[in-house]
């Protein structure tokens, strides 16, 4: 009887404790930085089926921001598989003759968002091995693997200057952007330094920073589009440290044409033609190709940086594999069977673009989370959960929840545009079970740091009232 009286004395007041505190949600709720704004939420246990623990406006619908990439990551992995890698051939409809090659070289997009200068140097270096030293023809770029290029659908325009809103085409380069640095000159009056890396002289600067004595550093970047002149106006004292800004690259097909006819001339191979974009003949003969690394690599450099390139490519992808054309209207098609599949109901998601960049995107918590899901279900699952920021430890989570209960112990994606703020994946406990949740923050008017920071407060309330429910009957059996 005692024994009975003692567990349900426990009970009793792990009750009373968990009555007399407000729930992680009420607190979310109640904080300053979310007053007005739109909230959803839902935390589900990985049950089955689950259990949910908290919720709030779960069916309605939400701007993902960067959450759209959780379901172009699912897809990418469902449709082309953990291992696929890209394939960019060198081609040619020439003949070699001695040194010469008499023809034109063709440049193949594949839809690899991964190939960099190197991978580009590789292939000079191949055709450099088979003796030309002089292509008597033109370089051709290819991109018609894809039909729908440059931009996504409802990208704001003054996205368009920067690395993160970087043209979207079937081939790449180092990710179609370039860091410009600005640095203070050695001398009041003078103008600035101004360094792009990597090197190029597709983009023309046009500098007119200033360097002065003292004061704030005060400069803005000016550049349409579609155009190579890039205009710096403004100033920056003597002592400022420098400062640097990722800035897209326009006319990407003929960016990456130049590029290789510059490095093809550094290996010692001459072009005579120009650069051109257009189509491959079919009676060409491959020279050399480079590959991508597997799909897994991808989607890791994609979720945890937060790449909206490797995104928008990748959905491009899916639907060059499935029919043979990459276009987003196709890509967003194959996407609605295959979320119906998946047993997501497809009013929960409308989806314009595969990076979240759009302003036109909307799904609900609920969709999220069942996607996070069925994503544990799949045999991808450790490519797609891998792939996320860890709190506190690395990619777009690296600086925050340091220093608290759940660092290390979520694993999430980041979202972000303007006046929208997500962060859904998993919650790792302690005793090896998973908590899996979204939450989605729109039309708020704190700043985005405060709407974080209340986000991530929820999140760790989550890790801590594991740990609190376990304390309080421990310290509760142990007085009695």
């Amino acid at each position: 009887m005692r024994r009975l009286w003692i567990a349900g004395t426990v009970f009793l007041i792990f009750c009373q404790l968990v009555a007399s505190q407000r729930s992680p949600l009420d607190e979310l709720k109640s904080n300053p930085a979310i007053g007005s704004a739109w909230l959803g939420v839902l935390v589900q246990t990985t049950d089955n089926p689950p259990k949910t623990l908290y919720s709030l406006n779960e069916d309605k619908r939400f701007m993902p921001a960067s959450n759209t990439k959780l379901f172009t990551s699912a897809l990418a992995l469902e449709k082309l598989g953990p291992d696929f890698t890209f394939v960019t051939p060198l081609l040619t409809d020439g003949q070699i003759e001695g040194e010469n090659l008499n023809g034109n070289i063709y440049l193949k997009g594949s839809g690899d968002p991964s190939l960099t200068r190197d991978r580009l140097r590789e292939l000079a270096k191949a055709l450099l091995s088979k003796g030309i030293k002089f292509v008597k023809g033109d370089i051709v770029v290819d991109v018609s693997a894809f039909s729908d290029n440059r931009w996504g659908t409802g990208w704001s325009w003054d996205y368009l200057l920067y690395g993160y809103a970087a043209e979207v085409w079937a081939i790449a380069l180092d990710r179609n952007s370039v860091n410009l640095q600005v640095a203070p000159a050695t001398k009041e009056g003078q103008l600035a330094q101004i360094f792009v890396t990597p090197p190029t002289d597709w983009l023309i600067l046009d500098n007119r920073i200033r360097t002065i004595r003292s004061g704030q550093s005060r400069w803005l970047i000016l550049r349409d589009p579609w155009e190579r002149v890039v205009h710096l106006e403004g100033q920056i004292p003597l002592n400022a440290a420098p400062e640097t800004v990722r800035i897209s690259v326009p006319s990407v097909p003929h960016y990456v044409g130049e590029t290789f006819r510059t490095i093809l001339r550094e290996e010692g191979v001459i072009v005579d033609g120009n650069v051109k974009v257009g189509l491959t003949p079919p009676d060409v003969i491959k020279i050399a190709e480079t590959k991508s690394p597997p799909l897994r690599e991808l989607i890791w450099w994609l979720n945890k940086v937060s790449d909206n390139l490797y995104a928008e490519m990748l959905l491009r992808a899916v639907a060059l594999k499935e029919v043979g054309q990459g276009s987003v209207a196709d890509a967003m098609r194959i996407l609605e069977q295959q979320l119906q599949d998946w047993g997501i109901d497809t009013n929960d998601v409308r989806l314009v673009d595969g990076s979240g960049l759009s302003r036109l995107n909307m799904v609900t918590p609920r969709s999220i989370v069942k996607l996070l899901q069925v994503a544990r279900t799949r045999p991808w699952f450790d490519a797609f959960k891998n792939s996320l920021p860890i709190a506190g430890k690395d990619g777009t989570l690296r600086t925050r929840f340091q220093g608290t209960p759940a660092e290390g112990l979520v694993f999430a994606k980041t979202g972000f545009i303007g006046s929208a703020v997500a962060l859904s994946g998993y919650i790792q406990r302690q005793d090896g079970t998973e908590l899996v949740f979204s939450v989605l923050v729109n039309h708020y008017s704190a700043t985005t740091r405060q709407v974080q920071s209340a986000v991530d407060r929820f999140v760790t309330s989550l890790v801590e009232g594991v740990a609190l429910s376990a304390k309080a009957l421990t310290s509760s059996a142990s007085s009695n």
